[in-house]
């Protein structure tokens, strides 16, 4: 694998102005604005421009005025972030709209997730930016108070190397294996391959969740993923939650269990169960960062990141 350029957004400090963006999916006004509560009981001072409430059908608006905005919010000087609001669907439909080297050269902070995922992994994975897999805004208020502490923490660069608290997780295989932390939902994962943003995790611990499929749809994503070499020199496996996933029960079948013996083909650590992804709970993750996955042990395993996410800004 070639050597991977790393840009390291700055920091956050304590009011701080973060833009707010849709560029996905419309929203719920009261989810909306729970999350910009928790959002301000952060810290942090949101930024918000009436054209992110647009809707056309299962759009926040047109593709071009979406990138426009999401371009505009890298741009700006009044902002040090960029926080989405809301994943659902959209978000590649912009990447020809979008000059990634641009975005990139902001060095601002990104956190989504979900649908953002097709905006996360070229932005790491070709521009070398540092982004966070983590809570979008309409999430957030729903999130324990340990998540979204843990998620200032990062941004803030209060926490720096060291363990991710993901609690107990399941060890599918154990061993030891140290990359760049990439990845994000399987199925828009997938939904890359043969474009020309297709997903390479070599040299990566490959962070996996998904939400809402059966579990032959999990596991036709995961071997078209596999099938296109974006596993090829992966280092590591987390799977994430799986949330509305079927069958849920722990038999042969089921949605977990399918997921991971698919993932023990690879032949690297994996582990099961972290709590990221559309459950309850969703521990921001620094895509881009150097981390280090122990599968095994008491805990069932331990992602320790192996450098800072941000820069002292």
């Amino acid at each position: 694998m070639a050597p991977w350029r790393t840009l390291r957004p700055q920091s956050l400090r304590a009011g701080d102005r973060v833009r707010l963006v849709a560029p996905a999916s419309p929203y719920e006004p009261a989810a909306y604005r729970a999350g910009r509560a928790a959002l301000s009981a952060l810290g942090f001072r949101p930024l918000w421009h009436p054209a992110e409430a647009a809707r056309q059908g299962f759009l926040a608006g047109d593709d071009a005025a979406r990138a426009a905005r999401l371009r505009a919010a890298f741009a700006e000087a009044d902002s040090r972030a960029v926080c989405c609001i809301r994943g659902g669907y959209g978000t590649a439909r912009l990447l020809p709209l979008l000059e990634l080297a641009s975005l990139a050269g902001a060095r601002k902070i990104l956190v989504g997730f979900s649908d953002l995922t097709a905006l996360l992994v070229p932005l790491v994975a070709e521009q070398g930016l540092v982004c966070f897999h983590g809570p979008v805004l309409t999430q957030l208020a729903r999130l324990p108070a340990g998540d979204r502490a843990w998620l200032r923490a990062l941004l803030t660069g209060q926490r720096g190397r060291g363990p991710v608290p993901l609690g107990r997780l399941r060890c599918v295989r154990a061993g030891s294996g140290e990359g760049r932390l990439l990845g994000g939902n399987l199925t828009v994962l997938a939904s890359l391959c043969g474009g020309p943003h297709a997903p390479r995790l070599s040299g990566c611990l490959a962070c996996l969740e998904d939400v809402g499929e059966p579990a032959y749809r999990l596991d036709r994503a995961f071997r078209q993923l596999q099938a296109s070499g974006a596993f090829a020199g992966v280092r590591g496996l987390i799977l994430g939650q799986l949330e509305g996933c079927t069958p849920a029960g722990r038999g042969e079948f089921g949605a977990r269990a399918v997921l991971e013996r698919a993932a023990l083909e690879l032949g690297v650590p994996v582990v099961s169960g972290a709590p990221f992804g559309h459950g309850r709970r969703n521990v921001a993750l620094p895509f881009g960062v150097r981390a280090r996955l122990r599968a095994g042990g008491a805990a069932g395993g331990v992602l320790e990141l192996t450098e800072p996410a941000v820069e002292a800004g």
